[in-house]
């Protein structure tokens, strides 16, 4: 006699699929399984509950994924939002950024209302500190394209041959040096690569490249109407004038003295406003906003523009961010 062996159906897989991660799955296991799972089946009607099931609990955790950048930075101004006001708090607002500027150019509003409510805090008495990615120093110069620019204006397979023809260039500096590798050698063939390299990705990708233009062009920071600090208004006035240039004109040289300028204005008003402000000499692990209850927190993937952003209220992810910050502080020094 032939047994028939019955199939389970999704759904009373789905069913124990949320018995078993309610129940017993370790942290790590819970929060990988609740992503896959509401990914793998978010197009499938049957498990309609099972979805919401999963996405309840995904919702209750104390650390939860948010998306990937530019998605989060909206939620970075809830948070800063939800800062406690109190006078007899004492938690600091505790940020890392790998630039001042983090996000202008792809979520503009949302840029502009972190600085206004950064403002508003500070001029409430909330204590307020910011470590980035200093690359305002001249030595920096070249380096500042590999690291920084190459995120959002070139391929990976570019960035190869870059790394590729800087090795050429060097070797090629070298000859008749007797000082081998040395930093100048180094940083003119940083700059040579880049500016070529940037060319390159100007000329031959050039839809891609006057969309990106195009887009930081379009948006305005100031506003005259609602009386808008000053502060946008020289943003403004600094990416017009590297911008507003005939397209095939534009150098990476363009882009690098953007960001500088801006980078110099943010930290003067930051100065003004007694938001302190620490340059590093390396970016760290992952940029981060704390308010001392919540912290959003964001690791760089492929791509740094590809990071993905997570949100917690753990006690221990806290405590970590402000022991990141008492390492920083004191290598500061």
């Amino acid at each position: 006699m032939e047994t028939t062996v019955e199939k389970p159906s999704k759904k009373k897989t789905g069913e124990k699929i949320l018995n078993f991660i309610t129940n017993s799955a370790p942290f790590a296991l819970l929060l990988s399984v609740v992503f896959f799972a509401v990914e793998f089946y978010k197009n499938d009607k049957e498990f309609d509950e099972t979805i919401k099931g999963l996405k309840t609990i995904e919702q209750s955790l104390s650390t939860r994924h948010i998306g990937i950048f530019p998605d989060y930075l909206d939620e970075i101004n809830k948070l800063l939002a939800e800062t406690p006001r109190s006078t007899k708090d004492t938690a600091k607002i505790i940020i890392f950024e790998d630039v001042l500027f983090y996000g202008a150019f792809y979520n503009g509003n949302a840029f502009k209302e972190m600085i206004q409510q950064l403002t508003e805090l500070s001029n409430k008495g909330k204590k307020i500190i910011i470590a980035y990615y200093d690359n305002n120093k001249e030595w920096r110069r070249g380096r500042m394209f590999r690291e920084v620019v190459q995120e959002s204006w070139m391929r990976q397979a570019d960035l190869s041959k870059l790394v590729q023809e800087r090795s050429e260039i060097v070797e090629s500096l070298q000859k008749g040096n007797t000082g081998g590798a040395n930093l100048l050698n180094l940083l003119k063939a940083d700059s040579i690569a880049s500016e070529k390299y940037f060319a390159c990705y100007r000329d031959d990708k050039q839809g891609d490249f006057s969309r990106r233009r195009d887009k930081i062009r379009r948006f305005s920071f100031y506003d005259a109407t609602k009386n808008d600090n000053l502060l946008f208004d020289r943003i403004d006035k600094i990416k017009n004038v590297c911008m507003n240039k005939p397209e095939n004109s534009i150098t990476f040289n363009d882009i690098y003295t953007m960001y500088d300028q801006i980078t110099e204005q943010l930290k003067s008003f930051f100065y003004q406003h007694n938001i302190k402000t620490i340059p590093l000499d390396n970016y760290l692990a992952m940029s981060c906003w704390s308010n001392g209850e919540k912290v959003l927190f964001a690791f760089p993937g492929r791509f740094a523009a590809d990071e993905i952003g997570f949100i917690s209220h753990d006690p221990a992810i806290l405590y970590y961010i402000a022991t990141m910050l008492y390492g920083v502080e004191n290598i500061s020094r």
